[in-house]
């Protein structure tokens, strides 16, 4: 089955942002080489530039939304 339109977002949110949100939570999903720092290095080094890139550092979920809904055309990848 194929639906379209496509669309790709990839909520980024910077380094800082990350650490401060692993620091409240009760487990670490970092470990050995990848500290935060290096994982969003590689991230925005190594991934492709395609969709929207939203830098959520310093959003509420509702205004995350409401940027993503304003800036659709750029999400669209197909269709």
């Amino acid at each position: 089955m194929t639906t379209r339109p496509l669309y790709l977002v990839i909520l980024a949110p910077g380094p800082e942002a990350v650490a401060a949100r692993e620091a409240n939570r009760p487990k670490d999903g970092y470990g050995g080489p990848w500290t935060v720092g290096a994982l969003d290095a590689a991230l925005r080094r190594e991934t492709q530039r395609r969709g929207l890139r939203l830098d959520t550092s310093h959003q509420t979920p509702d205004r995350t939304v409401d940027q993503l809904l304003a800036d659709l055309a750029t999400a669209r990848i197909a269709g």
